[in-house]
């Protein structure tokens, strides 16, 4: 059995239905896996003992979490450093792939950013830095996360069961109409997956 490790903390959630979206796009069962959320880096060490578990019964572990930035204490050798400490302290192992591509600082919103449709939505990214900037004197502006929740649900060709699904983390990753799977960015993460997931 391999077990896919992911840093969020439920499986409604842009992160995991990516994950499992991506998984079917490279030909994968995302059925074939066990899917474990972990919600946060700080909890990795409560999920060692299934881990473990899991490497006994002569599976692997998968963990896919985010590398952060210097900003929340994060960082891509930080927050590598970090994870291997953990699983060494509790005696387990794990391959593992930090987002956006196991090299640069940055999240699984910043994956998201650099595959969205720019050249089909100008106009939304454009006009969205304006408002940035225009608030960013006397509001807060919206984190990556929201500006690409906006970029999702502000598409008028929406029906109503995918606009309803959007707060269930159907962002729709298979339409190329908002994203492109085929995204050089996107190399390292299938290259570690089909690496490890075969």
């Amino acid at each position: 059995m391999i077990a896919i490790l992911l840093e969020t903390g439920k499986k409604s959630t842009p992160e995991y239905v990516f994950i499992l979206t991506l998984l079917r796009h490279l030909g994968f069962d995302p059925a074939q896996y066990e899917f474990i959320t972990v919600g946060g880096k700080d909890n990795l060490s409560n999920v060692t003992t299934k881990m473990r578990d899991i490497e006994l019964s002569g599976g692997k572990n998968v963990l896919i979490f985010d590398a952060d930035t210097a900003k929340n204490g994060g960082g891509f050798s930080t927050r590598l450093s970090e994870i291997k400490a953990t699983l060494s302290s509790k005696k387990v192992h794990a391959e593992i792939f930090l987002f956006p591509n196991h090299h640069d600082d940055g999240d699984f919103e910043t994956v998201l950013d650099r595959i969205a449709n720019r050249s089909s939505h100008k106009l939304f990214f454009d006009c969205f830095c304006d408002f940035e900037c225009c608030v960013s004197h006397q509001y807060v502006a919206p984190n990556l996360k929201g500006k690409l929740h906006t970029y999702v649900s502000s598409q008028t060709w929406l029906n109503k069961k995918q606009r309803d699904s959007i707060g269930k983390g159907e962002w729709l990753f298979d339409d190329n109409r908002l994203w492109s799977l085929e995204s050089h960015e996107l190399q390292p993460l299938k290259d570690f997956l089909r690496n490890n997931l075969s």
